[in-house]
């Protein structure tokens, strides 16, 4: 029996081999893809759901700062006589150089810019759709300062503009604003001297401490006191040179804070019906072009992770699958991986839109900058890829 039993463990009989189709057997099979073209491509961003707001220059980088003030209307009504206003900020990040002086100019806003239709380039030239209105006025600046703080300091604004102060309260906090008494104020950052851009803590941090707060000093029937004011709305813009950002047309530009996607495609893929257990993307980053150029301290990236996104044919994130990436190291390379089967079965049956969608891990709330190796690298193992595993259908 024993010499039976060792014998069964033998090869199958060649006639079953014969007639039996090949993939009954259940291989399991790796195959690698590499991307066949890439882009980087901007992206609009929605900044007044964000914890923090920008304002600052640094190179071609250039963000500019919203905020509005809900404001009691009682100073007014009891016939309170301001006498002084100032903002208190509260740092968390900064992308250039940490100790900068960051010189602004500070205009009252007389249109609304709450929504996340507001664009860097019409805030900047100062034109709204509905004319004859600008978001700010235009005649001179309102008022002209300067910050120089760490990345956990208090920063001081002070408000010399007793006349915008009062007619902010006289409006109040659930009254209408036809007039757009109170659309609050715009930073933007001196482009001629500016080396930093800087980030605040906006409403929405959890803790209320570091909330943005308007304190407004008055003298009322009881004597002088102070009307404390926390931020309703904040948000910022910003912009950066596409010349000075896609400096070499085989890198993939991933920028926070503007922002950039990176799109990478794969005309080649899996034309056989199979069964896929497992899809890895991996990028390598060119760490030479990278965050570190720019921010020296205290670490190179913010938030050192990328998203990939799924698209449809328009090339547009779709939302369908999206996979965060560990990163890793070879050859003293970072290379970021992801897992993508659910994409992977998506290109398997519709190979209309084979691209993935790179953005930066919280892209709002930093101006990290991912350069990545492209397909045309000159080293295969530094080019985008995808590895299949899978078994072919029966």
């Amino acid at each position: 029996m024993l010499c039976l039993s060792s014998g069964c463990n033998d090869a199958p009989d060649p006639i079953g081999v014969s007639t039996q189709p090949k993939w009954d057997y259940g291989v399991i099979r790796d195959t690698t893809f590499y991307a066949t073209g890439h882009a980087s491509l901007p992206n609009r961003l929605i900044t007044s759901s964000t914890d923090r707001f920008m304002l600052g220059k640094y190179q071609t980088y250039q963000a500019w700062a919203c905020m509005k003030f809900s404001c009691p209307d009682s100073m007014v009504k009891y016939s309170a006589t301001i006498t002084s206003g100032y903002i208190i900020l509260k740092s968390v990040y900064h992308f250039g150089r940490p100790m900068s002086v960051l010189p602004f100019e500070m205009y009252r806003a007389r249109a609304s810019w709450a929504n996340d239709l507001l664009t860097y380039d019409s805030l900047q030239l100062n034109t709204i759709a509905q004319s004859p209105y600008n978001y700010y006025y235009d005649i001179s600046t309102q008022y002209s300062s300067t910050i120089q703080a760490g990345d956990t300091d208090w920063v001081r604004i002070d408000i010399p503009d007793i006349t915008m102060l009062r007619e902010w309260h006289s409006i109040g906090t659930t009254g209408s604003d036809t007039l757009h008494y109170n659309d609050g104020i715009i930073l933007s950052p001196d482009p001629s001297s500016s080396d930093v851009i800087r980030g605040f803590y906006s409403s929405l941090i959890s803790d209320t401490s570091y909330q943005p707060t308007l304190y407004v000093n008055y003298i009322g029937d009881y004597g002088p006191g102070t009307c404390i004011n926390k931020v309703s709305n904040s948000k910022y813009v910003s912009t950066v040179n596409h010349a000075s950002l896609i400096t070499d047309n085989n890198l993939i530009y991933v920028q926070n804070g503007i922002s950039y996607r990176g799109l990478i495609a794969f005309d080649s893929f899996l034309t056989t019906p199979v069964l896929i257990h497992r899809a890895v993307l991996q990028v390598t980053l060119n760490a030479s072009k990278s965050s570190p150029q720019f921010n020296f301290f205290p670490t190179p990236f913010l938030h050192d992770s990328l998203f990939a996104l799924s698209v449809g044919a328009d090339s547009l994130s779709d939302g369908a699958f999206s996979a965060l990436s560990p990163s890793s190291i070879d050859s003293g390379r970072i290379i970021y991986s992801f897992e993508l089967a659910g994409l992977a079965n998506r290109w398997s049956v519709n190979s209309s839109a084979r691209k993935v969608l790179l953005n930066g891990y919280i892209e709002k709330y930093c101006f990290d900058l991912f350069a990545i190796y492209g397909e045309a690298s000159d080293s295969i193992k530094f080019r985008p890829r995808i590895t299949i595993t899978y078994s072919i259908k029966r």
